[in-house]
């Protein structure tokens, strides 16, 4: 086995046992999901954050055959299911799949998903054969991504859009300054994954196969965790897109991303 492949594995493998261990809590243990996570998106509302900019990005869905590339406990999977979308959801967990499964059958979507215990580097699906990718802070795990690239690229049909949000720690020094902020994120890894976070400099193995785009969030995104008034933080919310749109030295200061990917038609 080369060096590439035992560093593959044991990235696998760490990946796997954190995540197992994660989904066997009591959080991951009702899977039945509320109506409003997939009917918000009836409704016109601001993009303020990452994961709205994704969906948003990603748009209609019914009637695709759609990647939840690491799908962990399902959540997104059910959301794209219930939006119309015929799933293909796979992760690196066991324990994630399995919550994912019980979910799909709990919000009565199981015959839209489909759920697989994969590596993102050997995705189980043929050649071009989904036409959309959709994934929720999964790429900054990844650290061969020139591998997942090639692997997205193979699965994906031609013209085939990629949708990413991901936790963005372009400036690690600012990261570690967001960390003296006296709030718990709720994330169970951060701050701890602060360094992994995706960058610039890792968009550079996508850009060989995709035509790509990023957009920064969340500059100013831990004072909502001081303050949880909702007005403060539409209003904190706001600012941040408007900085981060006009001021491009401070895009590289946000503390989240939402990253495009289309493969050439």
């Amino acid at each position: 086995m080369s060096e590439d492949s035992t560093a593959l594995r044991a990235e696998e493998r760490s990946e796997a046992d954190k995540h197992d261990v994660l989904y066997r809590g009591p959080e991951f243990q009702r899977p039945l999901m509320n109506e409003s996570a997939w009917t918000r998106f009836d409704q016109s509302q601001p993009v303020l954050d990452p994961y709205i900019g994704s969906m948003v990005r990603l748009g209609p869905v019914a009637g695709l055959r759609v990647l939840d590339a690491g799908c962990g406990d399902g959540w997104l999977s059910i959301i794209l299911a219930k939006r119309g979308a015929f799933v293909e959801g796979f992760d690196i967990s066991t324990e994630g799949v399995r919550v994912a499964q019980r979910r799909a059958e709990a919000n009565g979507v199981a015959h839209q998903c489909r759920f697989s215990v994969a590596s993102f580097y050997e995705i189980p699906l043929a050649a071009e054969s989904v036409d959309a990718v959709m994934g929720q802070s999964i790429l900054h795990h990844l650290g061969h991504k020139a591998r997942a690239a090639d692997e997205l690229f193979r699965v994906m049909k031609p013209g085939a859009r990629a949708v990413f949000a991901e936790p963005f720690g372009n400036s690690l020094w600012f990261e570690r300054l967001r960390l003296f902020v006296p709030v718990s994120s709720g994330a169970p890894e951060d701050p701890g994954e602060w360094a992994r976070q995706f960058k610039y400099s890792d968009i550079e193995p996508f850009k060989e196969k995709f035509d790509v785009e990023l957009e920064e969030f969340q500059l100013l995104s831990r004072l909502d965790r001081i303050v949880s008034w909702q007005p403060f933080t539409r209003a904190v919310g706001r600012l941040d897109r408007w900085l981060l749109k006009h001021v491009p030295f401070l895009r590289p200061y946000g503390r989240a991303a939402v990253i495009e990917l289309r493969r050439p038609a």
